[in-house]
């Protein structure tokens, strides 16, 4: 079986998964009332989408590491490497100075469990590098289509 095979077959399974956790979580006590203020909810779920969340972002992780050492060596270093892979970090340490600036703030899910700062600034330095990212990729994806065409 061939890399293509293996990633399409793991892409899917990680999509199924997600699929499932998602419809668990919004169908299995997902009106469950906050103790603290019964106007909002407090899912069952929760702890299990956001460990689900965490598993996903640290595979990504290491399959990013994998594949940067892997295209090193088969390649070796070239100079575009710098801002493919200066691009993604530039955007964590945006993430991370936002972050930083947000630490003090209390994050509540199931029940009474708080997020300590730490994971605070961890998930909004990811959240802020993924929408800069998002952007970045329709940026580019009109660019191609533009400069495409001509």
């Amino acid at each position: 079986m061939n890399i293509e095979k293996i990633s399409k077959y793991l892409l899917l399974g990680l999509f199924g998964v997600s699929i499932l956790i998602f419809v668990l979580f919004l169908a299995v006590g997902f009106g469950t009332p906050y103790e603290a203020d019964p106007k909002m909810n407090a899912p069952t779920l929760t702890g299990v989408f956001v460990a689900w969340a965490i598993i996903l972002t640290v595979v990504a992780f290491i399959a990013m590491i994998w594949a940067y050492v892997s295209y090193i060596r088969q390649h070796g270093v070239e100079r575009g490497l710098f801002f493919t892979w200066g691009l993604p970090i530039a955007t964590l340490a945006i993430g991370l100075i936002i972050g930083l600036m947000h630490k003090n703030e209390d994050f509540i899910y199931n029940m009474n469990d708080h997020a300590s700062s730490s994971a605070i600034v961890i998930s909004e330095a990811a959240l802020i590098s993924v929408l800069i990212l998002g952007v970045l990729a329709v940026a580019a994806i009109i660019w191609s289509l533009v400069k495409g065409g001509k």
